[in-house]
């Protein structure tokens, strides 16, 4: 029997819909603590029944996410077989009644009002045929236990919530990207990896109508408590990112750095505050993380947090449920940890830095940290 790596309750909530509007209605700066791990707060609103914390069979846990992956494709290719005969049918009747439009329509109304009350109902037959027995191993548990393996010793206090990440006040008042009317986030990792505290998450903001859908922003959301603390914003926007917020009262700042220029875009409450946070360190990582984070970067400093947005329209760790690879899971969460741990190695460095220097840091005393070979 191996030994369980969640170190909080097993997730409980009583209401979630009650939480998701409490989050965008509530003061952003509730959201972070003062003591210890700043992030904890981000579950401000959690309601649990505490439990003790389960404990991992691996071999049990292999054999029921096996199972889960099968209920899981059974369900997709039921609801493919509904959506194509509801699509042939519209195509024929479209045909059949081409004529008189009016009538057309009516009939592809009733269909539409006809494939919701199927979607309802296979969605509580799903619910029903993959209801969570307490005695199998969730989706959750997996992604929890393979978290753990990964970044087991390097990665103090850690923490996995599945239905968790940066709350929707928050995004708001970063006001750094456009809000959308839609808003998800998930799978919350958070923990203090080489003295500082991190966080990071799945993120989605879309704005929808009844005609069409648009992506403002799919990708990961990391955080960084900095090593000093300050007061003002900060945003450093990809100049190909084409969603940033519009910041009038912000000023236009540029660097000494010309490629870092024409890469970004640099707003901030304070000119003074720019050039201190903005040391060559950081202007060669986000340079270097642009190139190989495979999306847009938007980041920004925020009384005393660090906020990276990372716009590569992926999830930062789902595991492939067609072909169920524990070991190969593991490696691949210990690769895209890479990121974050590289960020905090370039955030220990100017933390020294700070500790020697009240004012602007010298940009010729701040060399660039060596690079490992996760290119970090």
């Amino acid at each position: 029997m191996a030994k369980s790596y969640q170190t909080n309750d097993v997730y409980n909530e009583i209401n979630v819909n009650e939480r998701y509007k409490a989050e965008r209605k509530a003061d952003p700066k509730i959201f972070f603590y003062k003591e210890g791990n700043p992030f904890l707060g981000f579950m401000h609103f959690l309601r649990r029944n505490p439990v003790p914390p389960k404990q991992i069979d691996e071999q049990k846990l292999m054999i029921d996410l096996t199972d889960y992956a099968r209920k899981d494709k059974r369900s997709k290719i039921i609801s493919g077989i509904v959506f194509f005969v509801c699509t042939i049918i519209m195509i024929i009747l479209k045909g059949y009644y081409e004529i008189n439009i009016l009538i057309f329509l009516e009939i592809v109304g009733a269909i539409i009002l006809i494939s919701t009350i199927i979607a309802i109902i296979m969605f509580i037959i799903k619910s029903l045929v993959n209801k969570e027995d307490p005695n199998k191993y969730t989706l959750a548990d997996y992604k929890n236990y393979v978290i753990g393996k990964a970044i087991e010793g390097e990665v103090q206090e850690l923490v996995y919530e599945p239905h968790f990440g940066i709350p929707q006040s928050v995004y708001k008042d970063l006001n750094a990207i456009i809000n959308g009317n839609t808003y998800h986030t998930e799978d919350l990792i958070t923990g203090k990896y080489h003295d500082v505290y991190f966080a990071q998450s799945d993120l989605v903001v879309e704005y929808k109508d009844d005609d069409s859908s648009m992506t403002y922003f799919k990708g990961r959301w990391i955080g960084f408590n900095y090593p000093k603390q300050f007061q003002g914003t900060v945003i450093i926007k990809d100049k190909k990112f084409f969603y940033g917020a519009k910041r009038k009262k912000l000023s236009d700042i540029q660097h000494e750095n010309p490629l870092f220029n024409e890469m970004f875009t640099v707003k901030s409450s304070d000119m003074h505050l720019a050039y201190y946070l903005l040391t060559p360190q950081i202007i060669e990582r986000l340079m270097y993380l642009k190139q190989n984070a495979k999306g847009k970067i938007v980041a920004c400093f925020k009384d005393g947090i660090l906020h990276i947005f990372i716009n590569n329209g992926q999830d930062s760790f789902e595991p492939n449920l067609r072909k169920i690879n524990l070991m190969s899971d593991i490696q691949k969460f210990k690769y895209d940890f890479s990121l974050v741990s590289g960020i905090v190695a370039i955030l220990n460095i100017n933390d020294n830095i700070y500790v020697q220097h009240k004012e602007e840091p010298s940009y010729q005393n701040n060399p660039m940290p060596p690079i490992n070979n996760n290119g970090f």
